[in-house]
């Protein structure tokens, strides 16, 4: 089983100590970093070879995985394999650092990212919220993801008036 561990990563304005801890569901397989990183863990498990119907091990180095994007808000996304799913479901990269480091989301709560930026999903700009205070952090956030802004909102007002 993996081993949860401590790593310290360069931060812009310090240094920031990287924790990595199991994701839940996925233990001993994926890790999550406090700084919104996803790892795999390194592993051995067998598989069926077609050629010779015997049990063969596969390795399974650890890496870093690389998110891609998963919504038109700019979420990122990582594609994590269990026995459910062997050819992999991609997993919004915010709700796997927030179940591993906080926990399952209360009743009607989802993700919201503190600073507006879908993107930063290190666990301290991360908080539970609701849909409603999602929407109202999109407008306080300069209206990233919406049709249209706050400024052209005021516009729209100024020549209406």
């Amino acid at each position: 089983m993996a081993t949860e561990g401590v790593v310290t990563a360069p931060s812009a304005a310090s240094v920031e100590i990287e924790i990595w801890k199991d994701i839940p569901g996925y233990e001993g397989r994926y890790q999550a970093s406090s700084l919104g990183r996803i790892r795999s863990v390194k592993r051995v498990y067998q598989r069926l070879d077609r050629r010779t119907g015997k049990l063969t091990d596969v390795m399974v180095p650890e890496r870093i995985l690389k998110p891609a994007k998963f919504n038109s808000a700019g979420h990122l996304s990582v594609f994590l394999r269990d026995k459910e799913h062997p050819n992999g479901i991609g997993k919004p990269v915010h709700q796997l650092i927030m179940k591993t480091f906080v926990g399952e989301p209360p009743c009607g709560k989802e993700v919201l990212h503190i600073n507006g930026n879908p993107i930063d999903n290190r666990i301290m700009n991360l908080r539970y919220g609701t849909r409603s205070e999602n929407g109202l952090d999109r407008y306080r956030h300069a209206g990233r993801g919406l049709k249209l802004t706050i400024s052209d909102v005021n516009e729209i007002r100024i020549l209406l008036a």
